[in-house]
């Protein structure tokens, strides 16, 4: 069966493409995208949908003009909609010039399909770039997940990526662009030895095809093999997530333990990557040694983007933390002026505003019986000997009750404590208020988070 006929019964298969959808495909004029534009071109109707190519002249060879010059005429003649941009020279980086160009690539073709609403983006990868992706991620290390290389699909804005020529090799792909005696134009970049994929290309991948003709063939089934077991360790994962789970955030520690070591770390992986941090050995060690360190009930793990790893108790979670400036030093009293909203720590703001017909009495409000002598109020850092009235006429010192409601020892010097012009203290913000007594409200001191 030739490469026109695998190609249809592939996309067939897959079910990709209604005749009323649009499908962006990338075009650079090389032979891979000129291939694959020609093949979806031959579709029968019932199989094709509205085509529209995404050209980008990255302007690094003098050659480029001449390939946007073929695509316009060649999309001219075949009454295919054309797209294109160009990369400005001035955008182009001293080092790294191959990972930003995919980047503008790839911010072009989402342009182009948010703008079409097109359904899905069609790139030109074949088998043998799945078998030099495959080679560069053992190279270089890093997730099992990663040896998957190039998936034949997956989400893209909210569409798909596609890739229906990965199950050929560029030895097919070559010839079938000589049958058809179609043009294209080589890119002289791809003969240097400068990047380690060419080195792949050029080096290891002819010997291992001499070694086994094979190769590629084998290359396909691991990976298709490796997502399948991916795809149910997943499953499985999610399952095991939903068992420790204690709310959206947060989840059990003694239910983890419960887990065995495989699992343990399959499910912190998966949290780390709910929170869109990297997944690093370091990370799990130090989470897992945590974890299982009793004589630590409460305690706090640094990670990236300003997100900590907290265990209080029987829970643990990711959280994010306010980014707090080098050197800064936290004022120790800041006067709340009335109507008008003054900044705090933790991205909260308060104001002292005339009490209302109804005052709320949530985390964020505390409803006030002020005398003029109690005025200004005043927010400040808490100290550990703070006292608030009890219901009983007692009282009760912020350390006392920091450890009451099981607060992180690195967060309690971050606690906030409202007090009067007298240095009583109304309220240790989100935790427990005085037990004043007043007769009616004539203040409501209010809280809320910075926009």
């Amino acid at each position: 069966m030739d490469i026109a006929k695998q190609f249809e019964l592939r996309i067939a298969q897959a079910g990709w493409f209604k005749p009323d959808q649009t499908a962006v495909i990338a075009v650079s004029a090389g032979v891979d995208s000129m291939v694959l534009l020609t093949l979806m071109q031959q579709l029968p109707v019932k199989l094709k949908p509205k085509l529209l190519v995404a050209h980008v002249n990255h302007q690094l060879r003098q050659q480029s003009q001449v390939e946007e010059s073929f695509l316009t005429d060649y999309c001219r003649q075949h009454h295919i909609q054309l797209e294109k941009t160009h990369w400005p020279v001035a955008a182009h980086p001293q080092r790294g010039v191959e990972a930003a160009a995919r980047r503008f690539r790839y911010a072009f073709f989402t342009q182009i399909m948010q703008q079409y609403h097109a359904s899905a983006l069609l790139t030109a990868h074949h088998a043998d770039d799945q078998a030099e992706t495959v080679l560069m991620k053992l190279i270089r290390g890093g997730q099992l997940s990663q040896l998957q290389g190039i998936l034949p699909e997956q989400p893209f804005e909210g569409g798909r990526l596609i890739r229906p020529l990965l199950g050929f090799s560029k030895q097919q792909i070559r010839a079938y662009a000589h049958d058809q005696q179609l043009t294209w134009y080589e890119d002289e970049t791809n003969q240097a030895d400068d990047v380690l994929r060419n080195r792949i290309r050029h080096q290891v991948m002819p010997v291992l095809k001499r070694e086994n003709p094979a190769f590629l063939d084998h290359i396909q089934e691991y990976t298709a093999q490796l997502t399948a077991n991916l795809q149910l360790a997943d499953e499985r994962t999610a399952e095991l997530l939903q068992q420790i789970r204690l709310d959206d955030q947060s989840y059990s520690v003694t239910r983890w333990r419960g887990l065995t070591a495989v699992q343990q770390r399959a499910v912190l992986r998966a949290i780390f990557r709910g929170a869109h941090l990297p997944v690093t050995a370091a990370y799990l060690e130090e989470t897992i040694q945590l974890l299982n360190n009793a004589a630590k009930p409460t305690a706090i793990l640094n990670l990236a983007h300003a997100k900590v790893f907290e265990k209080v108790y029987d829970r643990f979670s990711i959280k994010s933390v306010l980014k707090v400036p080098q050197n800064h030093k936290p004022v120790d009293r800041i006067v709340v002026i009335s109507n008008q909203w003054v900044p705090l720590s933790r991205g909260l703001r308060a104001r002292l505003i005339p009490a209302s017909t109804t005052i709320k009495t949530d985390l964020l409000h505390m409803a006030l019986d002020l005398q003029p002598g109690e005025l200004p109020v005043s927010i400040r850092q808490a100290r550990p000997n703070d006292r608030l009235k009890l219901v009983n006429g007692g009282h009760k010192t912020v350390q006392r009750i920091l450890i009451d409601h099981k607060v992180p020892q690195p967060l309690r010097s971050h606690q906030l404590v409202a007090v009067t012009a007298k240095g009583e203290v109304l309220w240790l913000i989100g935790l427990q208020r005085s037990a004043r007594d007043f007769t009616e409200p004539n203040y409501e001191l209010v809280l809320k988070q910075s926009d």
